[in-house]
């Protein structure tokens, strides 16, 4: 895959191919490079080849969860740095709960206003850049 102008890596892992055309389009054209994972395999798969730098989750999924795509990434040494923003038709506030208690950065509900998405996305790759940076000269 090629580096976009922004150099961030976004994985959409959702079921719905809908979703995936949407967003594919959107993030694109605002300079992400995007990869898409239909379930929890082909998001792993997709991790193993290309690490993303943040990744938009369903929860409900065939076989398994999102939650569980999320316990996995976030216990994992080699993968917990993913940003993972859970974006998920269950918009109880358990749900928020439930998704952010299991390690998810974000939450956003369906339907999604699409500009507020991306801004939400910029704003978590810019926390993100800020960390590292403190991180490598020594402040945190």
């Amino acid at each position: 895959m090629t580096v976009n102008s922004k150099g961030y890596r976004i994985l959409v892992v959702d079921d719905e191919p809908e979703i995936h055309a949407v967003l594919a389009k959107l993030l694109s054209k605002e300079g992400y490079d995007v990869d898409s994972a239909y379930n929890a395999d082909e998001a792993f798969d997709s991790i193993s080849r290309e690490k993303p730098d943040l990744m938009i989750l369903d929860i409900m999924m065939p076989q398994v969860s999102g939650i569980e795509v999320c316990n996995r990434i976030k216990g994992d040494k080699s993968t917990s740095d993913i940003l993972v923003l859970i974006v998920s038709a269950r918009d109880a506030q358990e749900d928020r709960i439930e998704g952010l208690s299991h390690g998810a950065d974000d939450y956003v509900s369906k339907p999604f206003h699409l500009r507020s998405l991306v801004r939400k996305i910029e704003h978590m790759l810019d926390k993100k850049e800020v960390s590292e940076f403190e991180r490598e000269i020594g402040r945190k």
